[in-house]
């Protein structure tokens, strides 16, 4: 589409401009679109209202000052547009599963997809040829607190995480967005599935899963779709990259993938996506 140019043009005023008053009626006529064109089209691509992504791109810029500045939450939450330190921190802790302070001590910076990349994950859908032009993505070593089960019978684990979670609710939760780790050793599949936590002291109930940090290419799955010609053209692009990159194994060779459940999740509805990152290294 001619207007996916002046789109990204959008998304980065937006991420220019976050410390002042932002409306989308502002946006479109700065970028010649009408107010409903240019809603309906920023929220078919980058998967949510325009409101929302400023929501969300204020709280993930406070993550960033929380690790990198001194500054007070007070002055941290006024900088995103809430007018007290407490609504600051209602509207963090529901993003990100945590208090600003808590998050703080972490120290751990929020992953921000650039608008190159949401226009480059849209257009992909569109050629229908996503998988073979997945974003290469770092991410650092995380701590998944979930349940463990048969790989082949992954609707089980998932249901047993689900009610222990609601039992018994993970404390230190980073966020809501889930992980389903699959490790290949053989003819043996086995799956770990649950949220990323702090630390690695949660309730004994839960097993903890150390993903390593890691480089991955990360491709977007419509579950609508099914997922036999994805897995294919996953190990085509492994085999047939001009960049060198092969696929990285745990441990003494065990084979492994994440699939990674974050907003654009719906069930199995059109236009539900999931991530899959495949983990690589050059040699």
């Amino acid at each position: 589409m001619s207007n996916f140019p002046k789109i990204k043009e959008a998304i980065e005023y937006i991420d220019a401009n976050l410390d002042g008053r932002i409306s989308f009626k502002t946006i479109a006529e700065k970028f010649n679109f009408s107010p409903y064109y240019f809603h309906r089209m920023f929220a078919v691509i980058v998967g949510k209202t325009i409101a929302a992504h400023i929501r969300d791109r204020r709280l993930q810029a406070a993550c960033v000052e929380l690790i990198k500045t001194d500054n007070s939450i007070l002055s941290i939450g006024l900088d995103c547009g809430y007018d007290s330190a407490q609504s600051f921190s209602r509207a963090f802790k529901q993003m990100y599963g945590l208090p600003p302070r808590e998050y703080r001590k972490q120290g751990m910076e929020p992953v921000v997809t650039s608008a190159d990349e949401m226009i480059k994950k849209f257009t992909n859908r569109l050629r229908g040829g996503v998988y073979l032009n997945p974003n290469i993505i770092k991410r650092g070593a995380l701590n998944i607190a979930g349940v463990s089960g048969d790989g082949y019978k992954t609707g089980e684990v998932w249901e047993s995480f689900m009610k222990l979670n609601r039992e018994m609710p993970l404390k230190k939760k980073l966020s809501d967005n889930g992980y389903e780790i699959r490790l290949f050793d053989g003819d043996t599949c086995t799956v770990h599935v649950g949220l990323a936590v702090s630390g690695e002291q949660v309730d004994p109930a839960y097993t903890i899963f150390k993903l390593p940090a890691s480089k991955y290419a990360s491709f977007d799955v419509y579950v609508a779709n099914g997922y036999d010609s994805e897995n294919s053209a996953m190990s085509e692009w492994l085999r047939t990259n001009k960049d060198g990159y092969s696929e990285k194994l745990l441990g003494d060779n065990v084979h492994y993938a994440v699939e990674y459940y974050d907003e654009r999740f719906n069930g199995s509805e059109d236009g539900s996506i999931v991530e899959i990152w495949i983990p690589i290294e050059k040699i």
